[in-house]
């Protein structure tokens, strides 16, 4: 990869009035380019923020409580960034800041008037009815779903608790289905969500249940249908636009919801369909590992100094390979480092953690690799892989370290009947294991650590 991304400082921003500033820069082969990147990266140092503050959940009834509503790094908002470029030989760096003593301000100018347009809606909502109530309330959920995001960042920047809009997103999914048909097949819905889609270079995610990161035969046979109707592109980098969507599983069907993103993190549009049972049976809906994609993604220990990332090469969100794919896996460190992976499976017919082997060699050197400052901030690949049987759900756990962490490896003996060198025979244990190991810093020995992870999917083809 040719693009370079420098994160020139991470800072997690307290909830208190102190100004922080998070910085990141970027240097490709053109403006456009490293403008993008450095963007993307300053988003996604916000993101791994805010992530920890999610509390949404799902009653067994299917209400929604959304508290925070940021999926995806490329769902952050990004407003009053300072953004300096020049030429360094045949390339160009951008260097963006945020800074959160000037974009707070501007953040809750923002809430402000999304507020007011929630409540000028909500009003004309209660005096709607038929085809203009439907339409209103697809719109004011646009507007819903821009307001969380917005407070979510500028919660996570210091300001105090924000008062709610005077619409929830409960209540108006809640009214949206009172209105809706439900849709007999998924191409009918594929129809109702791509309805009014100009944008054109759209990347279509597939639709994955709330509260999970899993691709779903479901989600997959949605995204297929969509692409039909929709110009996309096969890799998010190629994008001018984002189709995101997630699914509610009901007792009288699916309420399956998408959102049209552009590339700073705003919600165009949003469309909603309604799927009745007979449209998905046969369809895997439901995720196989709730609990597993918890317990990987709601542990990780966020470093604000040492900063990871684990991607493929179709990116790190609703990540789906259909057989004979090629998968490759990438890995950047914003500081000169070490790092290992641990794999989990966490599948019907199998269930294990093992270390990824990631160079060639007869010891444990094997799993270990070490990132110099000539290839700190640079995408590396660390392997290429064909989507093959058996298929199922897939995890990466990296574990990035300044010191060398050869001798605090997990235990891995070598098994012969999967040919990986396993660290426990349950996926659950294995993660728990490896954050076990994990060097505990402190100022005085300046030992900084981090850890990303990665879920994907693998399905073969013809099952939807």
């Amino acid at each position: 990869m040719n693009n370079r991304i420098v994160l020139l400082t991470l800072l997690c921003l307290p909830l208190s009035t102190q100004a922080s500033v998070l910085q990141a820069e970027a240097r490709a082969a053109n403006k456009d380019e490293a403008q993008r990147q450095a963007m993307s990266s300053l988003a996604n140092s916000i993101f791994v923020n805010v992530q920890s503050e999610n509390t949404s959940h799902v009653e067994g009834s299917g209400k929604r409580h959304d508290e925070m509503n940021i999926r995806s790094s490329s769902d952050v908002p990004l407003i009053g960034a300072d953004i300096n470029c020049d030429s360094v030989g045949r390339e160009v760096v951008c260097k963006v800041s945020l800074d959160s003593g000037k974009s707070l301000v501007l953040y809750s100018r923002k809430i402000n008037e999304l507020s007011e347009e929630i409540s000028t809606l909500d009003a004309r909502i209660g005096k709607s009815s038929g085809n203009e109530r439907y339409g209103l309330l697809t719109q004011v959920l646009t507007v819903i779903e821009q307001y969380e995001k917005y407070r979510a960042v500028a919660q996570m920047m210091g300001a105090p608790q924000i008062a709610a809009p005077s619409r929830t997103r409960a209540d108006t999914d809640a009214q949206l289905r009172e209105l809706e048909k439900s849709a007999p097949s998924i191409e009918m819905a594929a129809k109702v969500l791509a309805k009014g889609v100009k944008a054109e270079a759209v990347y279509i995610y597939p639709a994955v249940p709330y509260n999970s990161h899993e691709v779903t035969q479901f989600g997959r046979a949605v995204r297929d249908r969509l692409a039909q109707s929709i110009t996309t592109v096969d890799s998010p980098d190629k994008a001018k636009a984002f189709f995101k969507g997630e699914y509610e599983l009901l007792d009288n069907g699916i309420n399956l919801t998408y959102r049209l993103l552009d590339t700073t993190g705003n919600t165009l549009e949003t469309h909603v369909a309604m799927l009745a049972p007979a449209a998905y049976q046969g369809l895997q809906v439901k995720p196989s590992t709730m609990d597993f994609d918890r317990l990987l993604h709601e542990g990780v220990a966020v470093s604000s100094d040492f900063h990871s990332q684990l991607t493929t090469n179709r990116g790190s969100e609703n990540v789906l390979f259909d057989e004979k794919d090629e998968v490759e896996l990438l890995v950047k460190l914003n500081r000169p480092g070490y790092f290992y992976v641990v794999g989990h499976v966490a599948k019907e017919s199998e269930n294990h953690s093992y270390l990824l082997e990631l160079a060639n060699a007869d010891t444990d050197r094997r799993f270990v690799r070490y990132v110099n400052a000539d290839d700190v901030n640079k995408w590396l690949s660390i392997g290429k892989f064909e989507a093959s049987a058996p298929f199922g759900v897939e995890s990466l756990q990296l574990i990035a370290t300044s010191d060398d962490p050869i001798g605090r490896l997990p235990v891995h003996p070598y098994d012969k009947s999967t040919e990986l060198y396993l660290t426990s025979n349950n996926a659950e244990q294995g993660i728990t294991k490896t954050r076990s190991l994990k060097p505990k810093r402190t100022e005085s020995d300046k030992v900084y650590q981090g850890e990303t992870v990665l879920m994907f999917t693998t399905m073969a083809k013809g099952r939807d």
